[in-house]
């Protein structure tokens, strides 16, 4: 990996180290990603939005996600040995967390005592942590959010590559692409798609206005969430969506849904691709936070096929029971008191 680029990713994150992964004021969170070009360029990070604060999230994610792979690091030592010891993963793994204020004793701390704290889980002094050993634990945690980000960076499909039966893609990402050109492509006469909320699927539901599609659409209920930032990106994306892309469009039905949200899935045409959302734990806040279950889906792994095909006919017909149990559901509101629910007109 390129020296020159762990070091700046280093320094770069250093400073969420020192901001203990905060984001408790908007302008503090812009500055650090206008500090951070390598870090705010990684994909993950870019599949937010244009957002700040989601793309602040995003690379939260990506921080902790590191930090728990670290974890998982077993030493040749602790494998071969019948002496139950921490391994060095872990140790670095822990100082790491405690640097970054993702403990419950490191949590809203100084960044003095975060530093005393991962000096002590490394059995170091803090004058030593903070002159030979912070910079290459922060290296080490660079490495592997590149690595990472290296890994989920793949090319597009295009159509014509999505082989008979099911398909498998890695991300949301890695099929948005193929879903816009097969819209462009067959221009659809319909779509039904079931989401979150519409903050990072602008490019697919602008080609099926452009292709006069009538589209049926669920998305959650941003009054029932209680997923912290998410509530805000769901209200707004939502906003933004029948305000400016769709303000003269009279093919969109939209409904919010209120139940937990697990499932997503797009049948565009004969086009249909499922995925899943699933919850993680937000450790910048206490356990008892109803805002630390967080709702991820963006890189979730993507089964897709053709309708018109057996296996892909069995992942439609499930698909839409399910929309349909949801579309009717008596906690989902309907087209009129979900515009209200957003404050537009009805």
């Amino acid at each position: 990996m390129d020296t020159d680029l762990l070091v700046t990713a280093a320094r770069e994150v250093r400073e969420f180290a020192k901001n203990g992964l905060s984001d408790d004021s908007p302008s503090r969170r812009l500055r650090l990603l206008e500090r951070s070009p390598v870090l705010r360029g990684l994909p993950p990070v870019q599949e937010a939005g244009s957002e700040s604060g989601a793309q602040f999230v995003y690379l939260v994610q990506a921080i902790v996600d590191a930090i728990d792979e670290i974890d998982r690091t077993v030493s040749p030592l602790t494998a071969t040995s019948s002496v139950t010891h921490i391994s060095g993963g872990a140790r670095e793994a822990q100082a790491l967390r405690a640097l970054f204020g993702l403990t419950d004793q490191t949590r809203i701390r100084t960044w003095r005592v975060r530093q005393e704290a991962a000096a002590n889980s490394l059995n170091v002094s803090w004058e030593h942590f903070r002159r030979d050993t912070q910079e290459s634990l922060l290296r080490s945690l660079c490495e592997c959010i590149l690595r990472a980000a290296l890994e989920d960076g793949q090319q597009p499909f295009n159509l014509r590559s999505l082989a008979p039966g099911l398909s498998v893609f890695a991300t949301q990402k890695d099929i948005e692409a193929l879903i816009v050109d097969y819209i462009h492509e067959t221009r659809p006469q319909s779509a039904v798609m079931l989401e979150l909320s519409t903050a990072t699927i602008g490019p697919i539901l602008r080609a099926l206005r452009d292709s006069g599609a009538r589209i049926r659409l669920l998305a959650a209920n941003p009054e029932r969430s209680s997923y912290g930032w998410q509530r805000a990106r769901i209200n707004k994306s939502l906003i933004d969506l029948l305000r400016i892309d769709f303000r003269d469009y009279d093919a969109l039905s939209i409904r919010l849904y209120s139940v937990p949200p697990s499932l997503r899935g797009r049948n565009i045409g004969e086009l249909i691709t499922v995925g899943w959302y699933t919850h993680r734990d937000n450790k910048r806040l206490e356990i008892l936070d109803p805002a630390s279950n967080e709702v991820w889906g963006h890189d979730n792994i993507v089964v897709a096929g053709r309708s018109s095909e057996e296996h892909g006919a069995m992942v439609s017909k499930w698909f839409h029971r399910e929309f349909e149990r949801l579309w009717l559901h008596r906690s989902t509101r309907e087209e009129t008191a979900s515009k209200r629910i957003l404050g537009l007109p009805e």
